[in-house]
């Protein structure tokens, strides 16, 4: 369910700019990557904005709900990004007319979009806006005239049941080994039967 949040979070977005209800669309809609300096040198200066990237932030305590079920509150952060080469005000601020949005246009534009959505997803409560702030800029992001805001949501959501029932006792482990090949031994490997086998009891 937490990835399934998070992508979509980024739909509702791709939706609206699909739907001409902004005036412009998101060129860019993804998973917010692990080294974020590291991903704009990558993209070689090609990064196709305004963009916005979702990512999962945290899970809040869980609860039992009607059925046994249980439910969690999850945070998500969502990172909007605009571009303007002409300077740094003008990334906050953006251009002339709604096509050139800037990054204080884009998060209020995702907060409305956002804030009391269900997602089309069976939560347990809609979205909540819990803050925006904007994004210290780096090096990298000065250099490619970037702008961001990240925006903070909550939303409570089932957490899947176990697929195959109730999973018992752990009292038993048993594990294969195959031994490394040497001599001549022809692929393909593993073999159908491990070398070796063994079923260890855990004390109970």
């Amino acid at each position: 369910m937490i990835g399934t949040v998070e992508n979509a979070v980024l739909d509702v977005l791709r939706d609206a700019g699909d739907a001409n209800v902004l005036g412009y669309e998101f060129r860019t809609l993804e998973s917010y990557p692990d080294d974020f300096d590291q991903y704009l040198g990558e993209q070689k200066g090609q990064l196709r904005m305004p963009a916005a990237w979702c990512v999962f932030l945290a899970l809040g305590p869980c609860d039992d709900i009607e059925g046994g079920d249980l439910q969690g509150e999850a945070r998500f952060v969502l990172v909007v990004a605009a571009q303007n080469l002409r300077n740094e005000t003008a990334t906050r601020h953006g251009g002339v007319g709604a096509a050139e949005p800037g990054s204080y246009q884009l998060a209020i534009d995702a907060i409305r979009l956002l804030s009391d959505n269900d997602l089309g997803l069976p939560l347990v409560h809609r979205v909540s806006i819990t803050g925006a702030r904007l994004v210290a800029r780096t090096a990298a992001m000065v250099k490619q005239g970037m702008s961001l805001m990240a925006i903070e949501l909550r939303c409570t959501i089932p957490l899947d049941k176990f697929m195959t029932g109730d999973i018992g006792d752990f009292a038993r482990m048993h594990v294969n080994w195959d031994i490394p090949p040497h001599g001549n031994v022809v692929p393909p490997l593993p073999a159908a039967e491990a070398d070796a086998r063994d079923d260890i009891e855990v004390p109970q």
